[in-house]
């Protein structure tokens, strides 16, 4: 403190030099951190949640950024800052795995809100961390799906998780930039946005090397035969679902070229896939749906979309089947109801099932169906 004159001791003006070179030391250090990095005051800015005139304000050392926001800043700049603050740079494969499982159950509970805001913070306070990010807004999307969110908030969480999911589409991680450009690519198919589609197309690499046989030997030769087995069975299910995902496709396009018979042998193909390879019962219902949804069969349609949300309502489990025993069993019973509720509002929203509105028997089965997911 001032003495009662006013005039300040060495000691204290030794202190506010200290403080203020200090100051001069963090601002210089966040602008030159930042250029590094290759990151506007603007970026810094949206990525801490702050306005770019404050993050200005700091690099002029007029300022300090408040204290809960330090961790997060230095790990956006790449600064080593363990001696003061204690962080790390990134999250374990573990922490993110289970922070991911913790948002989708809150979600899945009917809380997409409370998920989307610690998902949000967490980004917040790991901005740098690929895997996190990718993590999280791969499992908001897909939950997403399966709420019940407000159209308006809908939309607000939408671009917010296509903001995440573009700002890691350059990820140094390989695996993540591949999977995200193509997830990207998809959406915006999907969307009907055929340049972003094609931009984010053109980033995926043409030739993919598939090691999974190779990594398979590995763990055999490690004698770990229990993970090798679970890793081939998981790296099987998926390959199984891409295959009904092409003979979906393949099917469409012979329906749309008029090609009857073929798409009907396509849909059987596909059937007794669904079983020798002991994937969801429900994907045996969907080829034979298209055809009917295609040719405006309207009758065979409300047959088909009353099957597939039996379906869709029983529990599956992988684990009878021989060749996924060994498998993580997914909460099937669970995501059956809110794929269920997705499936009805689709029947009710697009444009595929306008044929359909106004059919009795079809308003009555989805009305049943609405009323016992309420319980």
């Amino acid at each position: 403190m001032c003495g009662a004159h006013g005039i300040m001791s060495v000691s204290e003006r030794k202190e506010i030099r200290k403080r203020r070179l200090a100051a001069v030391n963090i601002s210089e250090r966040i602008r030159s951190h930042r250029k590094e990095a290759g990151l506007t005051q603007e970026q810094v800015a949206a990525y801490l949640g702050v306005s770019a005139p404050a993050v200005n304000k700091w690099e002029k050392g007029n300022t300090f950024p408040d204290i809960t926001l330090l961790p997060a800043l230095a790990r956006l700049l790449k600064i080593d800052m363990n001696e003061l603050f204690s962080f790390r740079e990134e999250l374990t494969e573990l922490e993110i795995g289970q922070f991911a499982n913790e948002i989708a159950e809150t979600a899945i509970r009917g809380d997409f809100d409370a998920a989307f805001e610690t998902a949000a913070a967490k980004i917040q306070e790991y901005p740098r961390c690929d895997s996190l990010i990718y993590m999280v807004a791969t499992t908001l999307d897909g939950v997403l799906v399966l709420s019940d969110v407000p159209d308006e908030r809908r939309e607000t969480y939408k671009k917010t998780v296509f903001d995440w999911l573009e700002r890691v589409s350059g990820s140094a991680d390989e695996k993540i930039r591949c999977s995200v450009v193509y997830l990207l690519a998809a959406k915006y198919l999907q969307m009907e946005d055929y340049e972003k589609a094609g931009f984010f197309l053109g980033q995926i690499p043409d030739v993919q090397t598939d090691k999974t046989l190779l990594q398979t030997r590995l763990l055999l030769h490690e004698k770990d035969e229990a993970a090798a087995a679970v890793f081939l069975e998981g790296n099987l299910l998926q390959t199984a679902g891409r295959m009904q995902n092409y003979l979906f496709l393949l099917l469409e396009i012979e329906e749309q070229g008029g090609n009857h018979r073929e798409a009907e042998a396509i849909a059987e193909i596909s059937v007794r896939m669904c079983s020798l390879f002991g994937l969801w019962p429900y994907g045996a219902v969907v080829p034979r749906l298209l055809i009917a949804l295609f040719r405006k069969d309207e009758k065979q349609s409300v047959r088909f979309i009353e099957e597939a949300l039996e379906e869709s309502q029983k529990p599956w489990d992988m684990r009878t089947s021989p060749l996924y025993y060994r498998h993580p069993q997914q909460p099937s019973q669970r995501l059956g109801r809110h794929f269920a509720k997705s499936f009805i509002s689709e029947i009710r929203n697009k444009e595929e099932y306008e044929f359909l509105r106004g059919n009795t028997e079809l308003e009555n089965i989805l009305k049943k169906y609405e009323e016992s997911l309420e319980n």
